[in-house]
């Protein structure tokens, strides 16, 4: 059976009988509106750029959390190291009958004020403290003090940022 494929109507022979054959409804109907996409594609497509686009702006948005957090952290770290070096300072290098009335003076001041870090975020510094001992100036060893410093958030205390710990020798020359 031998049918050409453009046409509407053709002559096949068949069992030496010709008949009249349609051509038209064995190929696939051509329209002329079918050209492009059509409106089911482009909300289709639309839908998916939609959903990647959020996708992408909640991946941008946890990373920006995740910087500043990551900034009030070293901002917080920079502060306790500060003020550990500060106080170690100050009593380092002193015999026991200086360093043990310093660090006295040390251990009864009070924390330093409130400070904002680069973003604006308000941090509080907590300072715990070990005494020296009755015997400070008298002790044939030298005491050791431990200084602790904690810093959190103002607003909620509960968050830490940032510890720092330093144990002290009073009256190493």
């Amino acid at each position: 059976m031998t049918v050409p494929l453009w046409g509407t109507t053709h002559v096949v022979p068949h069992s030496g009988v010709s008949e009249e054959v349609d051509v038209a409804r064995w190929l696939p109907a051509r329209r002329g509106d079918d050209e492009g996409f059509g409106m089911v594609e482009v909300m289709v497509s639309m839908l998916l750029f939609a959903l990647l686009l959020l996708m992408t702006i909640a991946l941008l948005l946890t990373a920006i959390r995740a910087s500043a957090r990551n900034s009030a952290i070293e901002s917080a770290t920079q502060w306790a190291s500060e003020q550990v070096d500060t106080v170690h300072a100050s009593v380092a290098g002193l015999d026991a009958v200086k360093a043990c009335p310093k660090w006295d003076a040390v251990a009864a001041a009070a924390a330093p004020a409130d400070r904002k870090d680069g973003r604006g975020l308000v941090m509080r510094m907590i300072v715990t403290t070990t005494a020296s001992p009755a015997t400070c100036v008298t002790s044939s060893s030298a005491p050791v003090v431990t200084y602790t410093v904690k810093v959190v958030e103002a607003a909620d205390t509960s968050k830490v940022l940032a510890t720092s710990t330093t144990r002290i020798a009073l009256g190493l020359e």
